[in-house]
């Protein structure tokens, strides 16, 4: 039994399913899926057995590309350590972003924060560091700025939130799922000048509360759907759909 990420479904999926080899095809982003000869993409879902998927975006692109395969998609969870991501830790004025997501939208955002952001805050960019090193930088941050593109289910602005961020920007779609409204503030993409406005206004609020807002509750419910156990009991579920 075979498990193919998506991007190898159009070079092997066709022929797995002419040699009869079960197999199944993982989809962590549900835009890579148009990869390749439309012909072979449909024999290799049609063909596979169980069709996982990363999120509830990544299953709706499979059943619009692939009509009947519906029954086989198995919607499953990546896990995050929420352990490593602590929202109590002493917060600064700091807004993060990754700037490798986006790079074009995010230096137009931060050219119309330029000239209208107090003093006392600060945009510092997570580049070149380690998990340890952006955990960190995110426990001490207290605005994220989202830049996902078109993504299975982005893991930044999760982490962000983990961390006690108050996020703005892009879902990428993937992240709709978990946009919970009291930590998110969704802008739709392409919208910079909007985007750098949402930033203001969010750090105009901040500016006038006497302490930093923590959710505990809906940062418990993110930990709690992006699990260990979570993930452990999707793929129970995964053996079972295989017949293992």
């Amino acid at each position: 039994m075979l498990v193919l990420p998506e991007l190898w479904a159009r070079k092997y999926g066709d022929q797995l399913a002419r040699m009869k080899v079960p197999f199944a095809i993982f989809v962590q982003n549900g835009y890579y899926i148009s990869k390749g000869c439309a012909k072979i993409l449909n024999e290799a879902y049609q063909g596979a057995r169980c069709i996982l998927t990363i999120s509830d975006d990544a299953s709706r692109c499979v059943a619009m590309a692939f009509p009947g395969t519906e029954s086989k998609i198995l919607r499953v969870h990546y896990s995050v350590d929420a352990s490593c991501f602590n929202p109590r830790q002493a917060k600064e004025n700091l807004i993060t972003y990754m700037p490798r997501k986006l790079a074009d939208h995010s230096s137009k955002v931060l050219f119309f924060l330029r000239n209208h952001l107090p003093s006392h805050w600060r945009v510092v960019p997570i580049d070149g560091l380690n998990e340890v090193g952006v955990a960190e930088l995110l426990q001490r941050s207290k605005i994220f700025m989202s830049f996902s593109h078109f993504e299975g289910c982005p893991l930044p602005p999760l982490e962000a939130a983990l961390s006690g961020n108050q996020v703005i920007g892009y879902t990428g779609q993937g992240a709709k799922e978990y946009w919970l409204p009291e930590i998110f503030d969704v802008v739709e993409s392409g919208d910079v000048v909007r985007f750098a406005q949402k930033v203001l206004d969010k750090v105009e609020v901040l500016d006038a509360m006497d302490h930093f807002p923590i959710f505990d509750e809906a940062i418990d419910q993110l930990s709690k759907t992006y699990s260990a156990a979570q993930e452990r009991q999707d793929m129970n579920a995964f053996i079972q759909s295989m017949g293992l």
